[in-house]
């Protein structure tokens, strides 16, 4: 089977524990994700199901969208409700001074990952380290926010909450930890939800704890009815239509033309409507970064 799901991972499930899940409905099929959830976040984790696999790279570059919710006055050890307090601030941010801060965040950032990530230092897990009580170091790295804005905002619970448009690599935490600090305050997410990743929306996603419930072959029907095309990631990249002769110099790894005077960095080529590989063009010839076997 060669096809995209679009999982929605609840809290409290690891991403580990939903991509396992899979793998048990779909034995004997290569798998793969786009980029772990937080224990306690929860949605978007599109999988890949056998050929898709060789298009993660693609969907881990895609642009994500995140809902959080900043609890003010006091910061944790992993900069979510699941940590230690480990400081605490009286000051509590208005309304105003809530939504305003956004436009300081928007466009190229640099950020340094939370100890509590799933970075590799040396070989092991930060949050490995981090748990063991090891001194945790990690450098700093340029994001980009193309997008944030404050939506709620609440002076009883001390509390606001943001949808934010990001780049790969971008730590919600982190960024929760910089407004906070750019308020003259403390804060930590208490709320963290995955809205979106390249073209993959919560609203159209299978909650992965339902298929839990049901025996394996169940839950196999239930998500081949969900399953989308291989190609469905790649509604935004260029597509050449090759021949039957073009489609087999590429499979033999053979010197292909395309007859166009345009050049691209990334374009997939297409035979009789299915993929046949991904690549670049350039001066007509192109040059095959991963080739499909449909």
């Amino acid at each position: 089977m060669n096809c995209w799901l679009n999982i929605y991972k609840p809290r409290n499930i690891s991403s580990a524990k939903a991509v396992a899940l899979v793998k048990r409905i779909f034995k004997g099929s290569k798998i793969g994700h786009t980029g772990t959830l937080d224990v306690e976040a929860e949605g978007v984790l599109p999988i890949a199901i056998g050929e898709a696999t060789k298009l993660v790279s693609i969907l881990i570059d895609a642009k994500k969208q995140y809902e959080f919710t900043i609890k003010f006055g006091a910061k944790t050890d992993t900069a979510d409700s699941s940590g230690k307090v480990i400081e605490t601030s009286e000051y509590i941010p208005n309304r105003d001074e809530c939504r305003l801060v956004c436009s300081e965040f928007i466009g190229s950032i640099e950020q340094v990952p939370p100890a509590y990530s799933a970075l590799k230092i040396n070989g092991e897990r930060a949050y490995k380290l981090a748990r063991a009580g090891k001194e945790v170091e990690l450098a700093k790295r340029t994001i980009e926010i193309y997008g944030l804005k404050c939506t709620s905002y609440s002076q009883e619970e001390a509390t606001a909450s943001y949808v934010c448009e990001c780049s790969k690599g971008t730590y919600i935490r982190t960024l929760a930890e910089d407004i906070s600090l750019s308020l003259q305050s403390l804060g930590f997410v208490v709320e963290l939800r995955r809205t979106r990743v390249g073209m993959f929306d919560a609203k159209t996603a299978i909650d992965i704890s339902s298929c839990s419930q049901m025996v394996l072959e169940e839950a196999k029907l239930l998500l081949q009815e969900k399953c989308l095309k291989i190609e469905a990631v790649l509604d935004d990249i260029p597509v050449l239509d090759a021949s039957n002769s073009q489609t087999q110099k590429i499979r033999f790894g053979q010197a292909c033309q395309f007859d166009t005077d345009q050049n691209f960095e990334l374009v997939w080529v297409r035979n009789n409507g299915n993929i046949v590989a991904i690549g670049s063009l350039n001066s007509n010839n192109f040059k095959s970064s991963r080739v499909f076997n449909l």
